[in-house]
C-alpha cells in the first residue's frame, strides 16, 4: 500500500509536468519562431523479488516477479517543426523557411541562436534583435539606408543618397541535433554538447533553409492538440489521485483491523 501512493504520488507528479509543459505552450501561441515543448517519460526502477528464469523447486519461472516504482521525466524537448508564415510590412523581418538560425552575440560576447527574425537596424548600421543583440552573419547597413532589399538566398541590398549598394549575404547557423539545445529564454537558444557545435552556411546552401523577406515564423503550437492534451493530462493525474485515494482507503482498513 505505501508502495502503491508512491507510485502513484510519481504519476500525479509526472501528469504535473506534462500540463506545465502544455500550459507554456498555449501561453506562447503568439509568440514568434517559438517551437512547442513535449514532455516525455520513462518508467523507474523495478524491484525484483524473482529474476526472469531463475529456479523455483524444481522448475524455472518463465516470467519472474518484478514490480515497477513508478514514473519519472525523461526530457522535456523541443518539437523544431516549421511554423506557419505571416507577412509583416518591415524589411528586417524575416522567416526562415528550412533548416537554420540567426546567430546571436550576446553582450560577454557569448553565441547564442534564434529563429526569431523580427529584427532592427541600431544608430551603427548593425542590426539587432529586439533586445539589442547583434545578429553575427548580417552584413552592417548604411543606418539611413532605406528600400532594403533580401532575397531567399540573404543577399542584402539597399538605397542610400539615390544609390543601390549590396552589402553582402546573411550567414544562418544548423546544429546535427537542434534538440540538444539549451533554452535560454527571449527566443535564444545555446549550443551544448547534446546540440553538437554550430554550422554556418549562407541559405538555401547544403540543406540550409531560404529567407522569406517581410514574414515572420509563427509558433508551431497548434492550439487544439494542445487543448485535447491537456485535458488528457487531466484526466491522467484525476486516475492517479484515484489510485492515491484507493491507497489511502486500504491502509485505514488494515489499521482498523481488531485482533
Amino acid at each position: 500500500m505505501n508502495r502503491t501512493l508512491w507510485i502513484a504520488a510519481s504519476g500525479m507528479e509526472a501528469q504535473q509536468t506534462r500540463v506545465d509543459t502544455i500550459a507554456n505552450n498555449m501561453a506562447n501561441v503568439s509568440t514568434t519562431a517559438y517551437k512547442k515543448g513535449i514532455a516525455q517519460f520513462q518508467d523507474m526502477l523495478y524491484e525484483t523479488f524473482a529474476r526472469p528464469g531463475s529456479q523455483s523447486s524444481n522448475s524455472y519461472l518463465p516470467a519472474g516477479i518484478q514490480m515497477g516504482t513508478g514514473v519519472m521525466t525523461a526530457t522535456v524537448s523541443k518539437y523544431f517543426g516549421q511554423g506557419s508564415l505571416v507577412s509583416s510590412s518591415s524589411d528586417l523581418d524575416l522567416a526562415i523557411e528550412g533548416e537554420g538560425f540567426f546567430q546571436v552575440q550576446m553582450t560577454d560576447g557569448t553565441s547564442t541562436y534564434t529563429r526569431a527574425g523580427n529584427l532592427h537596424m541600431d544608430a551603427q548600421g548593425k542590426v539587432v534583435t529586439g533586445e539589442g543583440y547583434t545578429i553575427v552573419g548580417f552584413p552592417t547597413l548604411n543606418a539611413k539606408a532605406t528600400n532594403i532589399t533580401i532575397t531567399t538566398d540573404g543577399t542584402v541590398s539597399y538605397t542610400y543618397d539615390g544609390a543601390t549598394t549590396e552589402a553582402g549575404r546573411i550567414q544562418l547557423a544548423r546544429f546535427p541535433n537542434p534538440e540538444g539545445l539549451s533554452y535560454e529564454g527571449y527566443n535564444l537558444y545555446s549550443a551544448t554538447e547534446g546540440s553538437g557545435n554550430a554550422e554556418t552556411g549562407y541559405p538555401g546552401a547544403s540543406s540550409f533553409g531560404y529567407l522569406a523577406q517581410h514574414y515572420l515564423e509563427n509558433s508551431n503550437v497548434e492550439i487544439v492538440k494542445e487543448m485535447v492534451d491537456m485535458i488528457a493530462a487531466q484526466r491522467a493525474y484525476e486516475l492517479n489521485s484515484k489510485s492515491v485515494k484507493t491507497a489511502e482507503e486500504m491502509l485505514r482498513t488494515v489499521v482498523n483491523l481488531k485482533v
